[in-house]
């Protein structure tokens, strides 16, 4: 049977799921914790993506987990760009979000997950992240991807075609500005000009990630050309992750670099509860509504294949919802952070086994603000040795 969370149809005879009712109440917001100690399993961030909240507000979500992960020694927090569509919508521009966690944070990197760089003119992206750099004293990381979804290309649709193309001359090009390196403009006159992008960022190189998802050619690439990768497993699971992740060590050992330096970050959706029962119902309901409207989403993204799962769901009438459900239950046990802290520390060591240097915890899909806190609280434990 595959590993890939999105499974065919023609598998529902064989998969018989059961539902399970009960709940239990959340824990209590974690008080103050001291600063974590070396840990042996990869680092842990908090990623946001969908803008889903049990409390309606996904900005006091983001800012209260933001505060928390900043004291309790989690690296980084990570921000999307999405457009125009109402789960993810919260998140549009993530230098705008950048700028604000630069107030209220002190330790935490902060990153974008990603800046789809087909959609914008470089000169802009360059300004807006070296002013994050500025107000957060150094701590910009960027993810950049050449985006995915057909719609959002009406903020450019010149670069639909082509959006692999242009991302990596963008990617060049904000390297050189971030470095102080000019870059050729013309303006409405036809006069050409040497550009210096201002502020000057605090940090001399920008961290970058290329993300990654199922394409081994990406992999390959990133490696090539010495990129972190930020990827999740989306229409592709475990056993492939490992398999691309040699393909990028060794991509990075071929072209002279030292393949264990590029920083492999996986995003997973993560409920960490008081025992794996109560973390499973707990996240029963909002993680089925979010598979999906993942799915619908894809149906329009202009891609076949997404579409192709998508039609296999809708066709499904009756049996989606028992579908989901099996959809959920194989997303669960291989592919996300959800259960209690035990399983947690299992589920770490297995995918640092695999490669995985960072996992970006994905938090906002449709938790309560109390039950989010409370799940990184539980999950900082494992940020000390030892745990």
């Amino acid at each position: 049977m595959s590993d890939n969370p999105l499974l065919d149809a023609a598998q529902l005879a064989r998969l018989k799921a059961k539902l399970r009712s009960g709940t239990a109440d959340a824990a209590p917001a974690p008080a103050d914790l001291p600063p974590p100690t070396e840990s042996d399993l990869p680092g842990l961030g908090v990623i946001f993506f969908s803008g889903l909240s049990g409390d309606s507000d996904p900005y006091d979500l983001l800012l209260e987990v933001s505060r928390f992960v900043d004291r309790a020694g989690y690296s980084a927090i990570w921000t999307p760009e999405r457009h125009f569509t109402e789960v993810g919508g919260a998140y549009p521009n993530p230098a705008l979000l950048g700028a604000a966690l630069a107030m209220i944070t002190e330790n935490v990197r902060i990153r974008s997950g990603s800046v789809n760089l087909p959609l914008h003119d470089t000169l802009r992206v360059a300004e807006e992240w070296a002013l994050v750099d500025n107000l957060s004293g150094g701590r910009v990381d960027l993810a950049v991807a050449p985006g995915w979804h057909s719609r959002d290309f009406v903020l450019n649709p010149e670069a639909y075609e082509t959006r692999g193309q242009v991302l990596n001359e963008s990617r060049e090009e904000l390297r050189k500005l971030w470095r102080g390196i000019a870059v050729e403009r013309t303006d409405p006159a036809g006069e050409r000009h040497d550009i210096l992008t201002f502020p000057r960022p605090v940090q001399p190189d920008l961290p970058l990630w290329l993300t990654s998802s199922k394409s081994v050619d990406s992999w390959r690439f990133a490696g090539e050309q010495g990129l972190n990768v930020l990827t999740a497993l989306i229409n592709f699971g475990p056993a492939d992750l490992q398999h691309r992740i040699g393909v990028y060590r060794e991509a990075r050992t071929r072209a002279g670099l030292d393949p264990e330096a590029g920083v492999v970050s996986l995003m997973l959706h993560t409920y960490v509860g008081v025992d794996t029962y109560e973390a499973v119902e707990r996240v029963r309901e909002p993680m089925i509504d979010y598979l999906g409207s993942f799915v619908t989403q894809h149906a329009t993204s202009g891609q076949a294949e997404a579409q192709d799962k998508s039609r296999t769901l809708q066709n499904l009438d009756a049996d989606r919802d028992e579908f989901l459900e099996m959809v959920f239950q194989r997303y669960v046990s291989s592919s996300s952070l959800i259960g209690d802290v035990k399983q947690a520390r299992q589920t770490l060591e297995g995918f640092r086994d695999m490669g995985v240097d960072e996992v970006a915890c994905l938090v906002d899909f449709g938790l309560s603000k109390d039950e989010v806190l409370a799940s990184l609280g539980r999950l900082s434990s494992l940020l000390s040795k030892g745990a």
